[in-house]
């Protein structure tokens, strides 16, 4: 456990230092609000961490949002930020209330979650790492497991995967309201839970300290999650010159730091880690970015399969958001490549 504490308070500092500039020397200063400090987002980590926004004559703002992604969104509409950095439900669910915001970046484009579980379980039901997807799926059979927030997106993933591995959805699986990473590897460490649902690194952690073991990693095991805008930058309309100029600059950097990524985890990740992560298990971030790099690999890119993968998941799970959404009819409304594309002509 002492693992994950060192972790946790590497994140609080992380949060902290997230309200700091990039590099002062810049020109042009990019105000991001950013719901959460995970590290799923990680081409702005990438980016802050080998200075490509300084590349591009920028200095990088990344406003904590504590709130999460409606805080972000409220920062944006109201002049306090340049750009918002937020799930892509929460983006539509702000849309189809009227407000005006336009996708313009997909920061992450897959679905980031693991499904983490206690070895007792496995060895209960003999089920292996290596079985058909099915078959894993089975183990949750009669599991409670762990969320941060009855009805959030961790019980929502949780019952999702269920109803996929033939079990319902609502009968054969329990839900308990434990509270962040660290109060989850903690319920898990100490048998109160069987298995929860989040992004790197916390399956690594679980895993190294024999607490827990990864089963299912959605947007790897899953194609409909892994090809689809997750996580992604949004910014306010109308977009006039001044603003469009800053996205594609930012964009520009993103993809910088997204090669790198690609091109080279274990270095880049190593910066993320003494940058923001100084306490962390330097294992951990690598193991995460390694986990998360081919979400990145797109560098940014937006298209109408994605969108029509996301909205197929959102109506899968049951994702209301009071107005239909049409991946093609939006494009260059709801959400748009050109920013992308303007970013790759340099």
């Amino acid at each position: 456990m002492h693992t994950n504490k060192s972790l946790a308070r590497a994140l609080t500092l992380a949060t902290t230092l997230l309200l700091l500039p990039t590099l002062a020397s810049a020109q042009q200063n990019v105000r991001i609000a950013q719901g959460f400090a995970s590290l799923s987002f990680l081409p702005i980590w990438g980016a802050r961490a080998l200075n490509t926004f300084a590349q591009e004559g920028l200095t990088a703002t990344v406003l904590a949002s504590p709130g999460g992604d409606p805080a972000a969104l409220a920062a944006l509409d109201a002049g306090d930020a340049d750009l918002a950095a937020v799930g892509t439900e929460s983006a539509l669910r702000a849309v189809a209330k009227g407000q005006p915001f336009e996708i313009v970046y997909n920061l992450m484009s897959k679905v980031t979650l693991e499904l983490v579980i206690a070895p007792s379980i496995l060895e209960k039901t003999g089920v292996k790492a290596g079985d058909p997807l099915e078959k894993r799926i089975t183990a949750l059979k009669g599991a409670t497991i762990g969320v941060a927030a009855v009805g959030g997106t961790q019980e929502t993933a949780a019952r999702w995967l269920a109803a996929k591995g033939r079990l319902d959805p609502k009968a054969d699986i329990k839900v308990a309201q434990v509270g962040g990473p660290l109060a989850l590897q903690a319920a898990l460490e100490n048998k109160r839970i069987d298995a929860f649902v989040l992004s790197p690194p916390e399956g690594y952690l679980a895993t190294k300290s024999g607490t827990g073991a990864i089963l299912v990693s959605l947007g790897d095991d899953f194609p409909l999650l892994a090809h689809q805008p997750y996580l992604v930058l949004v910014a306010k309309k109308p977009i006039d010159d001044k603003a469009s100029e800053l996205i594609v600059k930012t964009a520009r950097a993103l993809q910088a730091a997204s090669a790198a990524l690609v091109k080279g985890p274990e270095p880049t990740a190593q910066a993320i880690q003494k940058q923001f992560f100084a306490k962390a298990d330097p294992g951990a971030i690598v193991a995460a970015v390694k986990a998360m790099n081919s979400g990145v690999s797109g560098g940014g890119e937006l298209n109408v399969q994605a969108f029509q993968n996301q909205l197929a998941f959102s109506r899968e799970v049951g994702t209301s958001f009071g107005k239909d959404f049409d991946a093609a009819a939006t494009q260059n409304d709801l959400w748009t490549n050109q920013f992308v594309e303007r970013a790759t002509w340099k």
